[in-house]
């Protein structure tokens, strides 16, 4: 019998941890990132992504009594923590295998573990989503399927853009919901209370290692705002918070004030103002969970779904949050690019990724989805930075 290797995966507060062992021959292990409207819906992210952990019918199952089960279609079940809201299993009906999420997995490097194959399920997207920002690691091209990997058809880079230029701004609000529907919000286009938010540093544009001084903001300058002040900063991370938080290697972020999102469509109901310190739920089916000093995390019980992170004065922030943006349901398509500009210069945290493969794969993506695109929209931050 050939060498084995034993992998750990567990949740962001460890209340839900599984060892397997995996035998050396089959690593690394196949994945492939998946765009469907059901996992974009349940994460909150642009792509999702597991591995099989039970690979012959001996194999221990995963512990669950710390878990939410999410029956989110006839073929699987989900399973997320229901302390801190991370994806960990997908358990399928017809056989009763496990996958798990591979951002769970506890490892200093995961590089040699996982191997990512494809983008699968693009045609939901309408736009392309992240996998045209995904196109190979490690000089390995990533094949990408409209529908199930293998079984649909392969398409080519840029297949669902419309148009090499940018989209025009949002005139109306865009809904964004989880896939239960247990939370949903309105997020305004940008407007004149969009620069009453404050930031002490601007998130993703410098890199955390440089230290504070070099991404203080003392002018309050409203980095979040781009592409001339109509549209808001959005941006990807690596960051190992983050990742065990949502199950997924890649985070999507929105950078929206809380003086733009409301409860209707009719923007009579804004976003809620509470006291982080005593407060557990937002609204609707909102959880939240402290996953550092000064970050409150929220998520959906009832589906698990990735809503946002709030660093709060704590963090040098005044009524603007990080909203996840695949719960957007913008009528370009997943990126939602007429309410939001992504940050393509880099990907936040990539000096601290586990993955770095996958890390600068996806700087490198994106800055060649930018280059096709035409260019870098106008940006409303300081010249320093």
């Amino acid at each position: 019998m050939g060498s084995l290797r034993e992998l750990t995966v567990s949740c962001s507060c460890g209340s839900a941890t599984h060892t397997f062992e995996i035998p050396v021959s089959e690593l690394p292990l196949a994945s492939q990132f998946c765009s469907c409207d059901t996992s974009r819906r349940i994460s909150g992210s642009l792509l999702t992504s597991y591995i099989n952990i039970t690979h012959s019918k001996s194999a221990p199952k995963p512990d669950l009594s710390a878990l939410t089960p999410y029956h989110s279609s006839d073929r699987l079940i989900r399973h997320f923590c229901s302390t801190c809201g991370t994806h960990m299993y997908l358990e399928y009906h017809i056989d009763g295998h496990f996958e798990a999420a591979t951002g769970t997995l506890q490892a200093d490097s995961t590089q040699e573990v996982v191997e990512y194959q494809s983008c699968m399920w693009i045609e939901d997207t309408k736009d392309g989503g992240a996998s045209d920002w995904l196109t190979s690691i490690d000089g390995k091209v990533l094949k990408k399927w409209t529908q199930e990997a293998g079984e649909s058809d392969e398409i080519l880079l840029d297949h669902y853009s419309t148009s090499p230029n940018r989209l025009e701004s949002a005139q109306k609000p865009i809904r964004a919901h989880c896939h239960c529907n247990g939370v949903a919000f309105w997020i305004q286009p940008p407007n004149a209370a969009s620069k009453t938010a404050r930031s002490d540093f601007p998130d993703l544009l410098i890199p955390y290692h440089l230290g504070r001084n070099a991404s203080a903001n003392p002018s309050n300058d409203p980095w979040w705002l781009h592409d001339h002040g109509t549209k808001f900063l959005a941006g990807t991370c690596t960051c190992n918070s983050c990742r065990r938080a949502s199950g997924f290697y890649i985070t999507f972020w929105a950078f929206v004030p809380t003086a733009n999102i409301f409860l209707d469509s009719d923007l009579t109901r804004p976003f809620p103002s509470y006291d982080s310190g005593h407060s557990n739920e937002y609204w609707g089916s909102i959880k939240t969970h402290r996953s550092s000093d000064g970050v409150t995390r929220a998520f959906c019980r009832r589906c698990g779904a990735n809503i946002f992170w709030d660093g709060g004065a704590e963090k040098g922030r005044d009524g603007l949050i990080d909203v996840a943006a695949g719960l957007l349901d913008a009528e370009s398509g997943a990126r939602a690019e007429e309410l939001l500009s992504w940050w393509t210069d880099r990907v936040s945290f990539a000096e601290f990724a586990v993955n770095k493969s996958l890390a600068e794969a996806l700087g490198v993506g994106l800055q060649d989805w930018e280059t096709r695109k035409g260019g870098k929209g106008a940006a409303v931050i300081d010249s320093r930075h």
